[in-house]
């Protein structure tokens, strides 16, 4: 049995502005759009968004002075990419 399996995507930035944390990754052949989780320390990975075919995503619902880590996941229809478990970690300045 094979199983297709997007890329996975690769974290490129995270940083913090005053509206929100914004994180960009790489591009990744095929996929559709990506799928954006957060979490904090102690805490497992929470999905905050769904974007297209845009490589950026800003976390408007970050706390300041609160550090959270990111991870994306391609999707195309039904098949999705694994993802960071490091992920990319930025603390809310603002």
């Amino acid at each position: 049995l094979y199983i297709k399996r997007l890329s996975d995507p690769t974290l490129v930035s995270a940083k913090s502005y005053s509206s929100g944390i914004q994180i960009k990754w790489n591009t990744v052949k095929g996929a559709s759009g990506y799928y954006v989780y957060r979490k904090t320390s102690g805490t497992s990975w929470v999905r905050i968004g769904t974007v297209g075919a845009t490589t950026s995503f800003t976390d408007k619902t970050a706390k300041k002075g609160t550090t959270y880590t990111y991870t994306v996941r391609a999707y195309s229809g039904g098949t999705t990419s694994y993802f960071s478990t490091k992920g990319i970690s930025c603390k809310d300045l603002y």
